[in-house]
């Protein structure tokens, strides 16, 4: 909301508009971050203390508070840059992890082939085995059946005079079972040669594969000692990426955690300008209890017709207080010199601002004691009574403002001091 300039004179003269500011801003919501809110509570303010103290109190609390949250922004900034790069961290494991499951998936793939290259192998070792095993035994049947037709024979000894003599065959039947039976010797030591050679053969045969196997069996450790690696590499990425996962979720909960407390400090910030606010208000506050400028016989009261010395008459916006020359004229609040010079139709001025758009108007002074822009407080002398400044109009001039409306003095300052009624003498008081 701005703050308009306003007229009014108890003369009916314009005030100049630049004399009253525009209205300051408010202040826009927080949205605020907290890294240890702990950290950053400040000591509760004293009630104890004046208008005055709690307000430098409360300016003081929030400029610390500001600096708190200052320096959660920043912590907040490093929590999301620590979180930035965990996340960085996250995408090169889960990259890594992606290239060590094709690793893993192509040892997978070889194991397997050998461990069927070995069984296979394992298989074939089996049927040799069993393929041996039943030669070797055919050949120990032959060799049995071979015992005993050479003790056949050689019970039978050789074919002499005496056999043919005493035998019931003929000698050419003798000759023929004689060259038979050689017959079934020769054949039975062929067989048992060619068991043995078989014998031989399926020996070195599976001698060859047991060898298969054993390279195979070393082809496979090496393989299963390579998947482990793999997997010991896997599982330390893994614990890596749990741990960075970890880290970022704490990044997130600090983050959070920061927030909350930030929004906590907000609250705390606006309690404290809400109470600095009712300060500010004091004015306000004060209403009917504010120190006339001076003590003095009330001459002209609020929307008074008045005439002037020069014949002029108006609608006074303000009242008048007789005091005698010399009277110290006082600030009726704490305030800021708004202007402090030669108004034309008010003469020489004092205008404050007591904030929140309220002020007095203070004019018919003789000397100004006061610049533009200084820091007064209630009852601090502001400027001295003259006879040259009431040479128009009688009395000092009191007006207060709440933006552009006049409102009647009588009801804001402390009429204990004022004299309601002007003596017939017209006698001013002595000066302060």
């Amino acid at each position: 909301m701005s703050r308009k300039a306003h007229r009014h004179s108890a003369s009916s003269v314009c005030l100049p508009p630049d004399i009253f500011p525009r209205k300051r801003a408010g202040q826009g919501s927080f949205l605020l971050l907290l890294a240890m809110a702990a950290l950053l509570l400040l000591p509760p303010i004293s009630r104890a203390a004046t208008d005055n103290g709690q307000k430098q109190q409360l300016e003081t609390g929030i400029k610390k508070y500001w600096i708190n949250i200052r320096r959660l922004q920043q912590g907040i900034r490093l929590q999301q840059e620590e979180m930035e790069h965990t996340l960085t961290q996250e995408r090169d494991l889960l990259a890594e992890l992606e290239n060590i499951d094709v690793r893993l998936q192509e040892h997978h793939e070889k194991l397997g082939v050998l461990q069927g290259r070995m069984t296979a192998q394992q298989d074939l070792i089996t049927v040799k085995e069993k393929e041996l095993a039943r030669v070797n035994a055919d050949k120990h049947m032959v060799q049995l059946h071979l015992q005993k037709r050479l003790s056949a024979y050689y019970k039978m000894g050789r074919i002499g005079l005496i056999n043919v003599a005493f035998s019931a065959h003929t000698l050419p039947e003798l000759l023929s079972f004689h060259d038979s039976f050689e017959t079934l010797i020769r054949y039975d030591q062929n067989l048992i040669e060619t068991y043995r050679h078989s014998i031989g053969k399926l020996e070195r045969v599976k001698e060859a594969l047991t060898l298969e196997k054993t390279l195979l069996q070393e082809f496979i450790s090496q393989e299963e000692e390579a998947q482990k690696q793999v997997d010991a590499t896997k599982q330390e990425k893994e614990n890596l990426l749990t741990l960075i996962r970890t880290q970022k979720k704490l990044h997130e909960l600090a983050i959070t955690e920061m927030e909350k407390a930030g929004k906590t400090l907000s609250g705390h910030i606006n309690v404290m300008e809400k109470k600095e606010e009712i300060l500010e208000q004091g004015f306000l506050l004060n209403k009917g209890k504010l120190l006339p400028p001076v003590s003095g016989a009330l001459v002209t009261r609020f929307n008074q017709e008045k005439t002037n010395k020069m014949g002029i008459t108006s609608k006074s916006k303000g009242i008048a207080i007789a005091a005698a020359n010399g009277t110290k004229v006082k600030a009726i609040f704490d305030g800021t010199i708004l202007f402090s010079g030669y108004l034309r139709g008010y003469g020489n001025t004092v205008i404050v601002d007591h904030g929140y758009q309220y002020y007095s108007i203070i004019s018919r002074v003789e000397q100004l004691l006061k610049n533009k822009g200084d820091q007064v407080k209630t009852g601090e002398t502001i400027a001295l009574m003259g006879d040259t400044a009431t040479l128009i109009d009688e009395g000092l001039y009191v007006e207060i403002r709440h933006g552009s409306v006049s409102l009647d003095p009588l009801e804001w300052l402390d009429t204990t001091k004022i004299s309601m009624e002007k003596s017939e003498n017209q006698a001013s008081p002595a000066a302060e």
